[in-house]
């Protein structure tokens, strides 16, 4: 019993470093994503601009 025990938490314990790393994975997803947004915002004002 003492060894399901274990291996649990450790399975536990694996599926939370691999949630973490997707939750990080799309954090710098996003911010990729909102930094193109601004860039393209930049450049159709710059376009305007001219």
């Amino acid at each position: 019993m003492n060894h399901e025990k274990n291996c649990d938490h450790i399975a536990l314990h694996i599926g939370f470093k691999i949630a973490k790393l997707a939750l990080e994975a799309a954090a710098v997803a996003a911010a990729f994503c909102l930094m193109k947004e601004v860039h393209k915002v930049h450049k159709a004002i710059e376009k305007k601009e001219k």
